[in-house]
């Protein structure tokens, strides 16, 4: 089976802290899913590394199927391995922010 979204043991760490442990869900298409925890618990940044504005210290995340590949940069950390699939899949994502302010410096005007 094809899901919308697949994670597979997802780990995302900022220095020291350990931000999310080995997670794995999967939804599939017209699902709707909750994600609840007290602030600071990771939710956020789940979201970020699903369309990759938080690169994921490892695991794998499909989208309708396709991995988003990653590789190591020169000091081992994990990028994305084409920008063209990050920009394709991000086209079919979407994010709306609980403060709307996600580029404070700029207006609509």
């Amino acid at each position: 089976m094809t899901y919308a979204l697949e994670i597979k043991n997802l780990k995302k760490s900022f220095g020291n802290l350990e931000v999310i442990r080995g997670l794995s869900l999967t939804a599939k298409k017209g699902e709707v899913l909750c994600i609840i925890g007290s602030s600071g618990s990771g939710k956020s940044t789940l979201l970020r590394c699903v369309n990759l504005l938080d690169i994921p210290d490892s695991g794998e995340v499909y989208v309708n199927g396709e991995l988003l590949k990653m590789k190591k940069d020169k000091k081992g950390k994990s990028i994305p391995a084409e920008q063209k699939q990050v920009d394709r899949i991000r086209s079919k994502l979407g994010m709306v922010f609980q403060s709307f302010n996600l580029w404070s410096h700029m207006t609509v005007l």
